[in-house]
């Protein structure tokens, strides 16, 4: 099945084309985007948290159990599965068993990204690693690589100033991966700039509605476009309104459940606000 789904992605990004990515977090998911008719889905590490472990994205997930998820969910179904890597797990060794494991696991394509994780002591949630780190991670990720079909997707979380962003994107590009990950908002003048300084497949993961139509990010380079995990959050809010129904069928409870979101109920049953603080007390303590 992986080699499939890998030869179906390689076609994927070779097209004129941009499609949109599907978010699989089990077997069944993975069987139904590919039967309904997705062309790729993605297995984010945010997800696989919840699902491997109940608590949000702390990265407190390991690579073992993120390897055990994605190999569910490749092997399901014949669709290209998107494995987020997150930062390799650690250095440039820590990437290349990274990309072993989850090649092994089924993964048509693995991202690596720049970010410094898991948070440092008292350092702000999102910091960057140097381009040159960067670009190191990804020449070993390349080097692990035993599939040449499987694809490596450097994946930045550089936004402002613009130019930082193309820095890397350009550095990047330069290690001879298959692909550029971008992550948030962006424009059609943006995608404008980053085809100036790389020619090769871009993905966005875009949370927000976006103004740039799905034709002009074709144009633009774009062949995967992320749009989040509603999916997932869609199955949790079912989940608990199936269960309140089983429990108290009357009326007013069923009302009650409706008005959640699967957001708020991933923040609960994950005890988002317990994690919150956990961070705040170990990580950016207001004392000392």
């Amino acid at each position: 099945m992986a080699s499939v789904a890998r030869l179906r992605l390689r076609q994927l990004l070779d097209n004129q084309q941009c499609v949109t990515c599907a978010s699989v977090f089990d077997p069944l998911s993975s069987r139904m985007a590919d039967d309904i008719g997705f062309q790729v889905g993605i297995l984010g590490g945010s997800v696989a948290s919840l699902m491997s472990l109940g608590v949000p994205d702390i990265y407190l997930l390991t690579l073992s159990e993120l390897a055990e998820q994605a190999r569910r969910v490749c092997l399901a179904s014949d669709l290209p599965v998107i494995v987020d890597g997150d930062n390799g797990y650690g250095n440039a060794l820590n990437v290349m068993r990274t990309v072993s494991e989850l090649e092994h696991a089924g993964a048509a394509v693995i991202t690596i990204e720049d970010t410094v994780i898991p948070r440092p002591y008292k350092q702000p949630e999102l910091n960057l690693s140097t381009v040159e780190e960067g670009c190191s991670k990804l020449q070993a990720a390349l080097q692990a690589r035993n599939d040449a079909d499987m694809a490596i997707f450097a994946r930045t979380h550089a936004q402002q100033p613009h130019r930082d962003l193309l820095q890397r994107v350009d550095a990047y590009s330069r290690t001879g991966v298959d692909g550029i990950c971008i992550f948030g908002q962006i424009s059609k003048a943006l995608l404008v700039q980053l085809n100036r300084v790389t020619d090769l497949p871009l993905m966005l993961i875009d949370y927000a509605e976006t103004t740039v139509s799905a034709e002009e990010m074709m144009q633009l380079g774009v062949r995967i476009h992320f749009r989040g995990h509603r999916t997932y959050e869609d199955s949790v809010k079912a989940i608990y309104q199936s269960l309140l129904q089983l429990y108290n069928s009357d009326f007013p409870s069923r009302e009650m459940a409706n008005s959640r979101n699967g957001k708020q109920l991933i923040g609960r049953f994950a005890q988002q606000q317990r994690f919150n603080a956990i961070c705040n007390d170990y990580l950016n303590p207001s004392h000392g």
